[in-house]
């Protein structure tokens, strides 16, 4: 039984852009006969979002939930454009790797070393230096953050 995604996983970005997906990622969603395939767009901080497509689909419709009465506001054609056209769709090759578009690797500021970590019911892939920025800030307001959410 899924119950989401969890962990680090500190990878390599290869000359042709592309990186391994983790194997216990792959492995919740590989069936044998198919491939994993995954649903990658901009995400906040830098970051590419990272779905399966089932995940892909339950994720759109929150979204459109959350936006419905407001989809002529600014902010939610602003929010669509960015990720829906930024969008793409890619599958496993037999050796478990994934090649990253070049506007998401240019966007996210990828180089040798990413990292993909399980947030739940996403993954995202993070450049190695944004994500070090990223954990360095955010751990400074952790108790701070738990005290917010359990309130």
């Amino acid at each position: 039984m899924f119950s989401g995604f969890i962990g680090t996983y500190e990878q390599t970005l290869d000359e042709k852009n592309r990186i391994v997906v983790p194997a216990k990622f792959r492995a919740l969603f590989e069936t044998g006969l198919e491939p994993a395939s995954f649903y990658l767009t901009r995400g906040p901080e830098r970051c590419i979002l990272m779905f399966t497509p089932e995940q892909w689909q339950r994720w759109e419709g929150a979204v459109s939930a959350a936006t419905e009465a407001k989809e002529m506001k600014g902010s939610v054609r602003n929010f669509n454009r960015i990720v829906y056209a930024n969008a793409h769709f890619c599958t496993c090759d037999k050796l478990g790797r994934i090649t990253m578009p070049p506007p998401l690797v240019e966007y996210a500021g990828l180089a040798k070393e990413v990292f993909i970590i399980g947030v739940k019911n996403r993954m995202e892939i993070w450049s190695a230096e944004k994500w070090n920025e990223y954990q360095s800030r955010v751990l400074d307001d952790f108790e701070d953050l738990a005290e917010e959410i359990y309130k």
